[in-house]
């Protein structure tokens, strides 16, 4: 009867801590569910993109692009970059390096095998130095580039309160990549205010959090 009894008990004991062990690992197996994205941070080396003011835009892209970057890692997202320093993708001695430094980016990305890719720009536009905001540009050739661009949009509607409209665009980089992918524009360099705040560390983190929002968003759509 006593080892009856002892059999029973250390029966419930095991199912006891199976019931506690399968929803603890059920739950690792969503925690440790992965993303897989690349970012591009535009331009760099001896092209600075947009100049104003002695700022320059290659700087501040890969600012922007190497927090959201640590953004992305810290939420368990297999997360790669086009660039980790001031410089280009071109070869040495290319003949055409802008043409080469696109060309690489988007070999980068379409082996990357990634789901969608990021490229971080900063905008300017001198003949009209109130323009400000940042803009998201998209592939209208990829459905789910549009859906992207909108959910990133409506992270940055619910933090600047600016309604700025989605723009499609024929840039190389659309025309040749074959995964999702949109252009961010963070912001004009040419606006006194917008510059200052493009330059600033916290800012510059606010925006990469901003765009991983709407990243998220986008993913639990599809």
């Amino acid at each position: 009867m006593k080892k009856r009894t002892l059999f029973l008990y250390a029966l419930i004991v095991v199912l006891f801590c199976i019931a506690l062990i399968v929803p603890l690992r059920t739950r690792r197996v969503e925690q440790t569910y992965f993303h897989t994205l690349v970012i591009d941070p535009g331009h760099g080396g001896k092209d600075n993109g947009s100049c104003y003011d002695d700022v320059l835009e290659d700087e501040i892209n890969l600012n922007v692009s190497t927090k959201l970057l640590e953004t992305c890692i810290q939420k368990n997202w297999l997360t790669t970059i086009t660039r980790t320093g001031d410089y280009d993708l071109a070869t040495q001695y290319a003949k055409n390096r802008k043409r080469e430094d696109l060309y690489k980016r988007v070999q980068y990305i379409n082996h990357s095998g990634a789901e969608l890719f990021i490229s971080i720009h900063m905008n300017i536009y001198a003949a009209n130095q109130s323009v400000h905001g940042p803009m998201v540009y998209y592939n209208a050739e990829i459905e789910e580039s549009k859906k992207l661009a909108e959910n990133i949009a409506t992270s940055f509607y619910n933090y600047t309160k600016e309604d700025k409209p989605l723009h499609s665009a024929d840039f190389y980089l659309f025309r040749h990549t074959t995964i999702p992918g949109v252009l961010i524009e963070c912001g004009f360099l040419s606006n006194d205010e917008e510059r200052k705040k493009l330059c600033n560390d916290d800012y510059q983190n606010t925006m990469a959090e901003l765009i991983y929002k709407g990243i998220k968003e986008y993913f639990k759509s599809v």
